[in-house]
């Protein structure tokens, strides 16, 4: 499931035709040109934020992060997409640990493993959301779409498509938990 294909599926239902025709051309080469034109660009941020909001409330991805501390503290906003802290752990042992603000609080300095939520990174409209399982690409052109009529000012529209966003987004609340490869820093 790529994200090219959630934002033409949203653009043939938004009935925005010369971005859909822009879309079917479209080349990764040349994906700067496709992202110069303003619909697109805005269906495109649009749908990043879709897919945080669902990572967020109703698909939770977890990964792992390596990390080490200094003054006994750590800033949450190093871990990538940081969402929420899931648990901390040293040399396989389960930690406890403060959360303050944005910054986690240690009893010592040391090198510590992160499982926390977060969101997959979308760079490009050619990116691949196929790791995420058990998702039917139409939650997010749901959710795409009802952010679009957001935007423009069509709230009776929005009720419609954010309501359905939701009912879907909800039947897929609990079936999984998605794991994302450790990444250490390098």
């Amino acid at each position: 499931m790529k994200i090219i294909d959630i934002v033409k599926h949203g653009a043939e239902i938004l009935n925005l035709d010369n971005e859909v025709n822009l879309i079917e051309t479209a080349t990764k080469e040349k994906e700067s040109e496709l992202l110069q034109n303003a619909e697109i660009k805005k269906l495109f941020n649009l749908l990043k934020f879709a897919v945080q909001e669902l990572c967020s409330n109703y698909l939770p991805v977890i990964t792992e992060e390596e990390f080490s501390t200094e003054d006994k503290t750590y800033l949450v906003a190093n871990l990538p997409n940081f969402i929420r802290m899931q648990s901390v752990y040293k040399k396989d042992k389960k930690i406890k640990f403060k959360q303050i603000n944005r910054k986690l609080v240690f009893d010592v300095d040391g090198t510590y493993l992160a499982r926390y939520y977060t969101y997959p990174e979308i760079n490009s409209m050619f990116d691949d959301l196929s790791f995420i399982t058990n998702l039917n690409p139409d939650v997010l052109v749901f959710g795409l779409i009802s952010y679009y009529c957001l935007s423009k000012g069509l709230f009776d529209d929005f009720k419609i498509y954010n309501n359905t966003y939701i009912e879907k987004a909800e039947s897929i609340k609990a079936l999984k938990t998605i794991e994302l490869p450790q990444r250490r820093w390098q």
